[in-house]
């Protein structure tokens, strides 16, 4: 019985004892920040607002203090001039965002704060005052520097950038704008030394009479170097620049673009044929090589013979010119002399001829549904008159034609021609199609179908078909 009061005095002191630690360490932290606060990265444990106020705008630009920071403002002809932040009052403070923390923290709840830290990330609140300011910027020698000029001097110059309207009119600075960038920068501010660009702060001045001609021919290149000409053929997006057209302007002995008789600028078409080439390189679809599945799902790679996209550059060249002059931007395909079915995989569409030649089948498809079908007799090859390879198009129809070659002369009734002399026909000398036949007795190197289905054929293909023939 004894111990057992023993032991209820020491747990009741150590419960007391306890309390009693808790209760003078929550008295510590009275107006202090609790332990485990961090702001922007800084212990703040046991500070006062004002001794975290001074550590942190301290800490914020290390090394800074705020009263020395520095606007440097730059000018044309690179001038530069500074004002310091002690000329208007600048300083730094985090009081107000301080007190909302230590607001939110309670003192009774340091251990939480021990054992689960809490951050903070908090900018300090800059002020100064802004009419010193404003009186400070229009003391700026580039503000203030003379407006008197007798002689001026406007021309036009070229660098490395292109062509540019120089002039050595001295210029206004717009004081009100200067001021709105300063406040824009300082308002954000991150470092010990704040430029401020005046080159957007000149107010624009008016050209003299005496130099209209110069000015009127700037105008007329800065249209064509601020035009753009989009060319979109899709799966194919190219941009011309007018800077780059700016490069192809005829120009006189003094170097400057010159007009012509109607007072337009003047395009060198040996300067745009390189360009020329190299857009219709990127357009022309003619040519190269196609890849299609045969029926046997095996993949055959053909010679594309078709009709595709050619540019037609001169016409493309003439339309470049008026694009450029006109001004502004657009988007268009080029001009082109002849165009194709598609590009890429869709360059035969969905109504196609296909004739597999190791079958000696013919499959019409219209918008990808087999339409007509038929047995066929292709070129002999025992003879070296096989049908060839390739992917080709329908490039002419005639009724009732007589076909001649080396000792022979052959009528038919419809002629479908795909590629050079070889084409899609009737033979009605032909009791059997399809088979080997082609092997031995195959024809001259066309596309022999019964008269039939050549009838059927004939009135539904059209001109620019594509045909796709493999082995």
């Amino acid at each position: 019985m004894k111990a057992l009061k023993i032991i209820t005095i020491v747990l009741t002191s150590i419960v007391f004892i306890t309390a009693a630690g808790y209760g003078v360490i929550s008295c510590y932290y009275n107006n202090k920040f609790l332990c485990g606060t961090y702001i922007n990265g800084h212990d703040a444990n046991a500070m006062s607002i004002d001794r975290a106020n001074d550590y942190l705008v301290d800490s914020y630009l290390p090394g800074v203090d705020f009263k020395n920071v520095t606007l440097m403002f730059e000018g044309r002809d690179g001038l530069t001039e500074t004002i310091k932040g002690s000329d208007f009052k600048l300083n730094a403070d985090m009081t107000k965002g301080l007190d909302e923390i230590l607001s939110s923290q309670k003192p009774y709840e340091w251990l939480m704060y021990a054992l689960y830290p809490f951050k903070y990330d908090l900018a300090p609140e800059v002020t100064y005052d802004k009419e010193i300011l404003r009186e400070h910027i229009e003391e700026l020698e580039c503000v203030n520097r003379p407006r008197e000029q007798k002689d001026v001097l406007v021309e036009i110059r070229k660098d490395r950038s292109g062509y540019y309207l120089y002039d050595d009119i001295l210029d206004e600075l717009n004081t009100s704008r200067i001021l709105d960038k300063a406040c824009a920068a300082l308002d954000g501010i991150d470092t010990a030394v704040i430029k401020i660009d005046l080159s957007d702060c000149y107010i624009k001045h008016d050209i003299p009479e005496e130099y209209s001609e110069v000015a009127s021919l700037y105008d007329k290149i800065d249209k064509v170097k601020n035009s753009c000409i989009s060319y979109e053929d899709a799966p194919i997006k190219y941009r011309l620049d007018g800077k780059t057209a700016v490069a192809w302007l005829k120009t006189g002995s003094d170097g400057l673009p010159v007009l012509d008789e109607t007072g337009n600028l003047v395009f060198d078409d040996e300067k745009m044929q390189g360009y020329l080439d190299y857009l219709a390189k990127a357009f022309n679809s003619s040519g190269g090589f196609f890849e299609w599945k045969k029926k046997n799902g095996e993949f055959v790679t053909l010679k594309n013979t078709m009709q595709g996209f050619e540019v037609d550059k001169e016409a493309e060249s003439e339309k470049i010119k008026e694009n450029m002059l006109r001004g502004g931007r657009l988007t268009r395909t080029p001009v082109y002399s002849k165009e194709g079915k598609g590009r890429g995989k869709d360059i035969i569409g969905k109504t196609y001829i296909e004739v597999d030649m190791s079958a000696q089948k013919l499959y019409y498809y219209v918008n990808g549904q087999l339409s007509m079908e038929s047995d066929v007799v292709t070129g002999n090859l025992a003879r070296g008159n096989g049908t060839p390879a390739k992917l080709c198009d329908v490039y002419f129809k005639q009724r009732n034609r007589t076909l001649r070659g080396p000792n022979y002369a052959t009528f038919v009734n419809y002629w479908m021609a795909v590629s050079g002399h070889i084409g899609i026909h009737d033979a009605t000398w032909r009791s059997k199609f399809g088979g080997e036949i082609y092997k031995t007795a195959g024809s001259h190197g066309c596309v022999n179908v019964p008269k039939s289905f050549a009838a059927d054929l004939y009135e539904v293909v059209e001109v620019g078909t594509p045909c796709i023939m493999y082995y």
